[in-house]
């Protein structure tokens, strides 16, 4: 699927987590450091924001209704598109330009 083997650290060091999550969740209020509501869960059927934070700082997210978390932008990627570990860095490598 992708050709060369990414460099988790490089990537995490040219991504920003807000920039990544204003990207991906452009209608949440990304405005302080730290955790953030980040609008409707994208794990789950959400119908109403309010269970769905995202930390602009770590890249952290989790969802209170349904469970869905983790610890930074690549286990973002990994858990929205079904990624192994290796294909969301190449994912992110290839969709932010960081090849």
């Amino acid at each position: 699927m992708f050709n060369k083997k990414p460099n988790a650290d490089y990537i995490k060091s040219r991504l920003h987590p807000v920039d990544f999550y204003r990207h991906e969740l452009p209608d949440a209020p990304l405005k302080k450091p730290g955790w953030n509501p980040g609008g409707l869960c994208v794990f789950h059927g959400d119908n109403k924001p309010g269970s769905f934070f995202v930390n602009v700082s770590t890249g952290a997210f989790k969802c209170f209704s349904c469970g869905m978390a983790g610890g930074d932008i690549v286990a973002f990627v990994m858990s929205l598109y079904g990624l192994e570990f290796i294909e969301a860095l190449a994912k992110l490598a290839d969709d932010w330009g960081l090849t």
